[in-house]
Formats: structure tokens, sequence, C-alpha cells
């Protein structure tokens, strides 16, 4: 009888083709500065596209930065 962790739909613009453009992410995935995603064979990293103080509410907007590999 746990509860679900509280999560937050976010808004991903620039992302790779084939990427949905909103995604829910869990609130404790927001405490870092970018969001990392997995996505085909790599994680897609996203900046939030303005300055958020503490965590943010529905409807945030991130901007796609940079992609790195899953490691072998």
């Amino acid at each position: 009888m746990g509860s679900a962790e509280p999560t937050v739909e976010v808004t991903l613009k620039g992302a790779p083709d084939g990427m949905p453009e909103t995604v829910l992410v869990r609130r404790a995935e927001l405490a870092a500065d970018r969001l990392k995603i997995p996505y085909m064979a790599g994680y897609e990293h996203f900046v939030p596209l303005e300055d958020l103080s503490g965590v943010p509410e529905d409807g945030a907007v991130f901007v796609w930065c940079d992609r790195t590999k899953f490691a072998e």
C-alpha cells in the first residue's frame, strides 16, 4: 500500500524526432538542473527554458541541450 511518487508534466522543445512533446517526470528528478530522459540507445538531456525556483508545476518547458550514449 505505497503511495505513488508525485509527477509533473513537462513540455520538451527541440527533442529528437519521435520523442513525445510532453512527458511525466517524477518531482525528485527535477531537483537537478537538467532532465535526463532515456531514449533509443542513450539519454536526451533537457534544461529548463526559464529559471525555476523550486519544483515547477505542470506545464514547465524544457529545451533539449545534449545527448549521451548508454554505457557499455
